[in-house]
């Protein structure tokens, strides 16, 4: 009889079964994510070389071109991380995968827990080996262009720089927010984004990435006509003269840095709650798996 306590050893089997089988696709990921970011890179190369003929200058040259190259990493990162959380059941969209995946010798928590670190870890490692692919490929290409050294430095590393940008400041020179919460707020967004399409994922074992967004643009619809009512209901303006009284303003604004960071710190746990429980309902549909699946499903 199989034991049921959580087993890493069976994790890493079930792994190394799902790297085998999908070797190829995987193969074809990492290629797609390295040219969806190469071909704008060799185009942002081209234009940098007529930047320096119209005599802009070097540092403000090479900061274009990261800043562009910033917006389509992030672009890129962002499709492929959600597009892999969508494809988090791919082991079960037919009936054959389904009877061979739920028949494995491991428990239902380390199927799930290993397909869930192959979309998240696998997935992130993927786009590492693409974007260190990428840096070795710009650093070939440079030779062919004429621009200035200042470009020789590594272009990730001032990517990367470009991202973390500073807080916002007043009329005053206060900062507006707390940096750290701004970010800690972006990162738990971008955590629950990719919760939602886990969950399409969990749900959907066919075309999930697409069905996912179809589902996200009906529910963002129909969010903003409820926001509007709301507004006119003027439940948001009571709202924030309770944040107001729970987080004293300074005299110089209306809204001080404390009664921002208080909002900030009230959206990152709300949307941090959001993403625990995306997480806790896929497994939830993952453990009432079946190899028929209901009609309602077949969607």
């Amino acid at each position: 009889m199989m034991e049921t306590t959580f087993s890493m050893t069976r994790v890493q089997h079930i792994m190394r079964r799902d790297l085998i089988e999908n070797c190829k696709s995987n193969l074809y990921g990492l290629l797609g994510i390295f040219a969806a970011c190469f071909f704008p890179m060799l185009g942002f190369l081209w234009s940098a070389e007529r930047w320096t003929e119209e005599g802009y200058p070097e540092v403000y040259s090479f900061e274009r071109f990261c800043g562009n190259m910033l917006g389509i990493i992030s672009m890129v990162v962002s499709v492929a991380m959600i597009y892999y959380a969508s494809r988090i059941m791919k082991c079960m969209d037919n009936k054959e995968k389904r009877i061979s995946y739920l028949l494995l010798p491991a428990t239902k928590l380390e199927k799930f827990f290993s397909r869930a670190l192959f979309v998240t870890v696998g997935t992130a490692l993927m786009i590492l080996v693409a974007l260190l692919a990428l840096e070795l490929t710009y650093y070939l290409l440079l030779p062919l262009f004429d621009l200035p050294t200042v470009y020789s430095q590594p272009m990730l590393v001032e990517v990367f720089s470009m991202k973390w940008a500073h807080a916002s400041v007043d009329a005053t020179g206060e900062p507006v927010y707390s940096w750290w919460l701004m970010q800690l707020l972006v990162w738990i967004f971008c955590l629950w984004n990719h919760s939602l399409f886990i969950l399409g994922g969990s749900f959907w074992y066919k075309h999930p990435f697409l069905k996912t967004i179809g589902a996200c643009l009906a529910v963002t619809i129909l969010g903003g006509i409820l926001f509007a009512s709301s507004v006119d209901s003027g439940i948001w303006s009571f709202l924030i003269r309770r944040v107001d009284e729970n987080y004293p303003h300074s005299p110089h604004s209306p809204h001080s840095p404390q009664t921002v960071n208080g909002l900030l710190t009230i959206i990152s746990v709300v949307f941090l709650l959001f993403t625990v429980f995306n997480w806790w309902l896929s497994y939830r549909l993952f453990t009432r798996s079946e190899v028929v699946k209901r009609k309602l499903w077949r969607l």
